[in-house]
């Protein structure tokens, strides 16, 4: 009972803490823009609803956190938010600081800069996880050694491999494709470099059912299976491979399979049940599949390079962009019906996703805060009322046209809007309490 609570807690600080961050990333985005541009600030707020704690600060900035942390605003002078335009322009001496009396090009950067300040967290965050994890080496030199019960693996970390069933081994990928042509059945051949000995092994599969790592909001997550659970059977039946595996699952039709774990040297069973999920092709397109939703692994690693800090950034930049690709190619296959629109999560779906992602160390913790802080910019880019993008619209509309938009055009702008949104919001969450009681 005690483990139950502290485990529970320590989820409910995980996402305490990632909401928090994303969001104050976002709101400090806009205070620091708006401050550099000379427009006022009244209050900077993380969360809604009543106030937990706050303070002053000396240019009588009001700082406050709130009770439901699921957001936050900056109130500038003469507006009720960072992003927000009002129809009338104050022309007073008095008020030059107000949002709304800004030059175009000041509220245009200060609206920008909330996504654009939750795109740098993201580079920041997969820039320190590849500074911290390294990249991979591709020459044939074992970093680690995955945990393989009841298998005898005589290889050990440093050791270079020279060849595999007497062919020559000249990559770490060659590795892998080595072992796609063999028989798993079957032992295989090491001849490998330790030190300054020359040493040949006779080594049994390497294509172990280990479980590196858990996805989120996923069946495995759902029924507790853990990264570094050994997965023994499949409905009785003894598996040696991943492959064995993903038969079983692409042919269970969505009924529920019983797996046969080992964990810390006991055995335990756990019961899933598969489900299409979304994966990524090749080619960058998305198509769904029968899925448990556990990434397996080589029990093999390469050794890791700790890179510069010019090549960390060159690697945050790639990274988030290639979320950023991904998130839009996504959204695009949902829209044309090829990936199902109940994978769609709203505030629920993402607490549970850092919940479980926790479980699997706090790199993967940090690398799922990357992903939605570059969800929460692409998000607020949408051409929507409330969001910023819709008011860059609307300050592109004021720029071309020299003046805002009607009273009736904005009030149906926003009614829109606001009606696209709370539908979102209604279905995002839909899917996830269809999750939880699933």
């Amino acid at each position: 009972m005690f483990e139950f609570i502290t485990t529970s807690f320590s989820n409910i600080i995980y996402v305490f803490f990632a909401f928090s961050l994303v969001i104050f990333i976002h709101e400090f985005g806009h205070f620091y823009i708006g401050k550099r541009c000379g427009i006022g600030v009244n209050e900077f707020s993380i969360g809604f609803g009543p106030k937990l704690f706050w303070y002053r600060d000396s240019t009588g900035v009001l700082w406050k956190f709130c009770l439901l942390p699921f957001g936050g605003f900056v109130k500038f002078e003469g507006d009720l938010d960072p992003s927000s335009l009002t129809q009338q322009k104050d022309n007073s001496i008095n008020n030059l600081n107000h949002f709304n009396n800004a030059t175009i090009l000041s509220r245009a950067l200060t609206v920008s800069a909330g996504p654009f300040a939750n795109f740098l967290l993201s580079i920041f965050l997969f820039s320190s996880i590849i500074m911290i994890n390294g990249f991979a080496n591709d020459k044939p030199i074992i970093g680690k050694i995955n945990n393989t019960p009841l298998q005898d693996i005589k290889l050990k970390k440093g050791d270079l491999i020279l060849e595999i069933n007497d062919s020559p081994i000249e990559k770490f990928s060659d590795i892998i494709v080595k072992y796609n042509e063999l028989d798993y059945k079957k032992d295989t051949n090491f001849l490998i470099k330790r030190n300054d000995d020359v040493l040949r092994f006779i080594i049994p599969n390497l294509f172990l059912p280990l479980i590196k790592s858990i996805e989120p909001l996923s069946p495995a997550s759902r029924a507790g299976l853990l990264p570094g659970d050994f997965i023994l059977s499949v409905n009785g039946i003894s598996i040696l491979t991943f492959e064995e595996l993903k038969k079983f699952v692409n042919k269970s039709n969505g009924n529920p399979l019983e797996l046969e774990i080992f964990r810390n040297g006991t055995t335990t069973q756990k019961i899933l049940s598969p489900e299409n999920r979304p994966i990524e092709n090749s080619d960058g397109s998305f198509k769904e599949t029968m899925r448990i939703g556990i990434i397996g692994g080589f029990a093999l690693e390469p050794e890791r390079i700790t890179p510069n800090i010019f090549e960390a950034i060159q690697f945050g930049f790639s990274a988030t962009y290639r979320v950023i690709s991904g998130s839009l190619r996504g959204l695009v296959e949902i829209i044309n019906g090829s990936i199902s629109a109940k994978h769609i999560s709203g505030p629920i779906g993402i607490a549970h996703a850092i919940s479980d992602v926790s479980k699997n160390g706090f790199i993967s913790f940090v690398s799922l805060v990357g992903l939605i802080s570059t969800g929460i910019a692409i998000i607020n880019l949408f051409p929507l009322p409330i969001l910023d993008g819709g008011h860059l619209v609307l300050l592109l509309y004021e720029k071309i046209f020299s003046k805002k938009p009607s009273v009736f055009f904005m009030q149906i702008f926003t009614f829109i809007g606001v009606f696209l949104l709370l539908s979102l919001m209604v279905f995002a969450t839909y899917n996830d309490l269809l999750r939880i009681i699933l």
